[in-house]
């Protein structure tokens, strides 16, 4: 495993983020966990206990910019600097085809996706600039690579994220700061366990390829700057 020791890594999301979470704290690095809903507080303090010297829990809306950038300063004091952002936030809005979705569904995932991916690396990347060294991996789908055919809005909006990724690993290549994308297939985590209770897992993505990927880039040199990893599953 790559050894991460004295690094930090700041970490988004779900589920997701919290395997990320764990994998990073395995790796020896420092991890920040930024969560939305404080009814989620008690319950990561339970599952992150054994860590406390490495590990933070950090309250943040991401939608709100002023939040994100509270959010990183709260990191960045706590330990030092940020060298890794794992940005796996995001949902779902789909199972239509485009004419019947609404203006609102594309509103919701943007405002979902687009925008507190949007504002957490605005807020991360002078932390980054300054240190001259960072890792950003932010999380797509393979429905920007596929048809899209009845998640059109949810293809959409993470297109616009890998947009905005790929625009950054360049404007920033020169100041030390490499951004990637995952784009998986369906994760075999818990939460979607729940949501596709009968679904055939056999193609579904294993969380553990996900965590040593993200781990890779972070740990790798700058040379593999704008790299974008695809999951497709077992196709």
């Amino acid at each position: 495993m790559v050894n991460l020791a004295g690094k930090v890594a700041l970490v988004t999301g779900g589920s997701v983020g919290k395997e990320l979470a764990k994998g990073f704290l395995r790796a020896g690095a420092n991890v920040s966990f930024i969560y939305r809903n404080s009814a989620r507080k008690s319950e990561l303090d339970k599952e992150f206990a054994d860590h406390s010297d490495a590990y933070e829990s950090v309250q943040a809306d991401l939608g709100d910019a002023s939040q994100a950038k509270r959010a990183v300063m709260s990191v960045r004091d706590r330990f030092g600097g940020i060298d890794f952002l794992l940005n796996s936030l995001g949902g779902w809005v789909g199972g239509k085809k485009l004419h019947e979705h609404s203006g609102a569904d594309l509103d919701k995932m943007l405002s979902i996706d687009l925008v507190p991916t949007f504002n957490i690396m605005s807020a991360v990347i002078p932390v980054m600039v300054k240190e001259k060294f960072g890792r950003i991996v932010n999380f797509v789908s393979m429905q920007v690579f596929g048809t899209g055919a009845g998640n059109s809005v949810y293809a959409a909006s993470k297109s616009a994220v890998l947009a905005l990724s790929k625009a950054a690993a360049e404007e920033y290549k020169d100041a030390g700061i490499s951004v990637f994308t995952i784009a998986p297939s369906t994760i075999d985590t818990e939460n979607n366990r729940k949501w596709m209770a009968g679904s055939d897992r056999a193609n579904w993505v294993g969380m553990d390829e996900i965590v040593d990927a993200a781990i890779f880039v972070c740990g790798a040199g700058h040379s593999i700057n704008d790299t974008v990893l695809k999951f497709p599953g077992r196709v």
